[in-house]
């Protein structure tokens, strides 16, 4: 039987971050997604700490939100909104901000003049700046892919595609969730992650694609197979949620890897019955890239 307070809270977190996609204004999105990573950056800063290791959590973070802010100006739907932002010579800010963020942790080290654990500092802090800005960057690309319009309004297509991503990968989880604590018996990784089953990934499969052919049967029927401006055919509603299932897999296995290693259970207990921020983004970073890529290359 599923706890209740991971589905109490859970409802509670997705009709929450729902109601932003749809019900407000675009730039609720980016404070969202800034307030989402500051508390996913403390909870890395955090395990790290627990596990006794030293991080450096403000130049992180100022970095990672540079980085964020930086991605959503060179979208689709910034640039259309303010024509006149463009390029530094040809490169992009965000790519500025990612050469430069390594520099700024070991210049931080220099001033501290610690050499002791210096650059395993350094590696856990960049780590925390690329597993939580970088990736959650992804979520930013996806919702601000399409510009403006025809009537000049930001298009729906982003937010279509955000949700639908979300929903794919979170169903995956369920399924996995639900069919690995009834049926599981087979463990997967044992491991990294002695819960997860072999029997509940194949749930997750099925919760993931079964959700994804209900979304692609109802864009057939009052959209003509188009979710906004995303060509949904019965082959992506096969294939997508496999391949967001497996990557939510990998991600969520990649950040058990990650507490085990500095030997902690969840990353914090803001979310009773869940764990923490990076306990429910866990899937979603890791799926992001992988949403972003099959948009461009396969459904565009």
């Amino acid at each position: 039987m599923l706890k209740y307070p991971r589905i109490f809270y859970g409802s509670i977190v997705a009709l929450s971050a729902f109601a932003i996609i749809f019900l407000f204004p675009v730039w609720t999105h980016l404070a969202l997604l800034f307030a989402v990573f500051t508390l996913g950056e403390m909870e890395f800063s955090n395990m790290v700490r627990r596990g006794g290791h030293k991080y450096e959590l403000l130049p992180t973070t100022v970095c990672g939100v540079a980085y964020l802010i930086c991605t959503a100006l060179e979208s689709p739907v910034f640039r259309d909104l303010f024509p006149g932002l463009a390029p530094i010579g040809g490169t992009k800010l965000s790519d500025i901000v990612l050469w430069v963020t390594p520099a700024i942790l070991l210049m931080r080290g220099v001033f501290r003049r610690e050499t002791d654990n210096a650059m395993e500092t350094f590696a856990f802090s960049y780590a925390g700046f690329w597993y939580v800005a970088v990736l959650l960057s992804f979520m930013v690309r996806i919702s601000f892919e399409w510009g403006l319009d025809a009537k000049s309004n930001i298009d729906y297509t982003g937010r279509l595609a955000l949700a639908l991503f979300i929903i794919l990968v979170k169903m995956g989880d369920v399924g996995a969730y639900g069919i690995g604590v009834k049926f599981g018996r087979r463990k997967l990784i044992p491991e990294i992650s002695p819960k997860k089953t072999v029997e509940g990934l194949m749930g997750g499969y099925v919760a993931s694609i079964i959700t994804s052919l209900v979304c692609w049967a109802l864009a057939t029927a009052f959209a003509g197979g188009m979710i906004g401006e995303i060509r949904y055919t019965l082959f992506h509603a096969l294939l997508l949620p496999i391949v967001l299932t497996t990557a939510g897999v990998v991600g969520d296995l990649s950040e058990s890897l990650i507490k085990r290693s500095v030997g902690v259970k969840d990353s914090s207990s803001a979310l009773p019955g869940m764990g923490g921020v990076l306990d429910v983004l866990d899937s979603l970073l890791f799926a992001a890239p992988i949403m972003y890529i099959y948009i461009l290359l396969f459904s565009r």
